[in-house]
């Protein structure tokens, strides 16, 4: 999988602290073949797409789309799309009492588990996905 950040640079994020956790997560799951975008954004953008996707008019931390199962074509290679909202990473590390590192870390762990088909909706499922979570950023 080759990982694209995009707009890491805008909000001064060294994309290098990234890597342990990439290949921690290869030794969990089964990554796909292919690109996967991660998308650096405000709360407003996320809101938007909040609101377009989930019909939930409010920003979030973190928002997944999968492609893998789309049709074939110029984007035939994306896997995936990760947006995360900055500012909403950055008061839930205030709130967490953790780096905005650290709490980028654990958005992008839990938008790459859902690419990867992994869900919170039913119980057992947030158990299972928790633990995955726990696995790879432990």
């Amino acid at each position: 999988m080759t990982i694209e950040f995009i707009n890491d640079k805008e909000w001064g994020i060294e994309t290098d602290v990234f890597t342990s956790t990439i290949e921690r997560s290869e030794g969990v799951i089964d990554l796909s073949e292919g690109i996967l975008n991660v998308v650096f954004v405000t709360d407003a953008y996320i809101k938007a797409l909040n609101k377009s996707y989930r019909d939930k008019d409010e920003p979030t931390d973190v928002l997944s789309f999968n492609y893998q199962e789309g049709e074939s074509g110029a984007y035939a290679d994306l896997v995936g799309e990760i947006y995360i909202s900055v500012e909403t990473a950055k008061k839930q590390a205030k709130e967490n009492k953790c780096s905005l590192e650290d709490e980028l870390i654990k958005l992008f762990t839990h938008g790459l588990l859902h690419i990867h088909g992994y869900d919170h909706i039913k119980d057992e499922d947030f158990k299972a996905m928790a633990a995955l979570e726990k696995k790879i950023l432990y």
